[in-house]
């Protein structure tokens, strides 16, 4: 695109995720502005500007990209929406499953494109497609796993002084790690989830005010069984999805970066290593697209409350 048809983005947030979204949306050509309550960090990202932090003067911008801490995603996000923008916000869109209505009223969630970046992911996108494709048969069990311990998660910054620490701030594995319920989403198409049981608890020794543990079961309305495991204290980094079709099963392990196929003769293995770091570009590319009228978003805010809903529900279950 030339400068003159280029569109003008502003970025909410200068944080990790915040400089890796303007560091994509200037490489391909969008006239990027920075802004963060912090404006020495907001300097120094890459955006082409960055402005003082004011959340009342947005009508500059065709898009809207909200990178900060999970608290604050619902209430920037109306924000944006009530100047007239398109919208990025990181996932979760919020963590108040009460601000959902407000949000999405008015058709709104059609202007809302939510950070589900792993929806972009190609092994990810293969498994599913495969799934689709019917090549595993009727699917019956659907299996997700996330685990990291937190203090690695950010080397060079104590883990007790981040987000992910805090409940105020939207912390705790449930929501950092809300991709699964919205993968989850993804694998069933229509209908909803009932959850059946769940765990939601602090068991492990960080120095958090937010659950480390998150373990629930699920039961789609098509009768699809869904287990969801998450947690802060696997000190080596697990994720993955199964899912178990009445001809096959078929698995990615991130960890091992092996796509697997198996059935009553054995297993069949592929190698993948996919840079996560693509995800987020094509992340910026869809976004680009829908500010533009090219494309929908991967996934919209009326799609993305669904796995805000699903999480509140895991909490009254493991909390009634």
């Amino acid at each position: 695109m030339t400068e003159a048809d280029a569109p003008q983005i502003l970025v909410v947030g200068s944080g990790s995720i915040g400089r890796r979204h303007v560091s994509n949306l200037v490489a391909l050509g969008a006239r990027v502005t920075s802004m963060d309550p912090d404006e020495a960090r907001a300097i120094a990202t890459d955006a082409h500007e960055f402005r003082p932090f004011d959340l009342s003067a947005l009508d500059a911008y065709e898009g809207i990209v909200i990178a900060g801490p999970s608290n604050i995603h619902g209430s920037q996000t109306a924000a944006a929406l009530r100047a007239g923008a398109k919208v990025l916000v990181e996932k979760p869109l919020t963590t108040d499953v009460d601000e959902l209505d407000s949000l999405l009223r008015d058709d709104a969630g059609h202007r809302i494109m939510v950070g589900f970046n792993l929806r972009l992911h190609e092994p990810i996108r293969r498994v599913v497609e495969a799934v689709r494709s019917g090549s595993i048969g009727h699917p019956h069990i659907v299996r997700l796993w996330f685990g990291s311990w937190l203090p690695d998660w950010r080397p060079a910054v104590d883990y007790r002084t981040t987000y992910s620490a805090h409940r105020e701030l939207g912390g705790g594995v449930l929501n950092d790690a809300i991709h699964e319920l919205d993968l989850l989403i993804w694998l069933a198409g229509s209908g909803h989830f009932e959850v059946v049981g769940a765990i939601v608890d602090c068991v492990g020794p960080l120095e958090i005010d937010v659950e480390d543990t998150v373990v629930a079961a699920l039961q789609h309305e098509s009768g699809l069984v869904a287990s969801v495991s998450l947690d802060y204290l696997s000190r080596c980094y697990r994720r993955g999805m199964e899912i178990v079709g009445d001809e096959r099963t078929i698995r990615f392990d991130w960890a091992r970066n092996v796509i697997e196929l198996e059935d009553g003769t054995g297993i069949r293995s592929e190698h993948v290593d996919v840079p996560i770091a693509e995800s987020y570009r094509e992340e910026a590319s869809a976004f680009l697209d829908f500010v533009t009228g090219k494309s929908s978003p991967p996934v919209d805010g009326n799609v993305a409350a669904e796995s805000v809903r699903i999480a509140a529900a895991i909490r009254r279950a493991a909390h009634p």
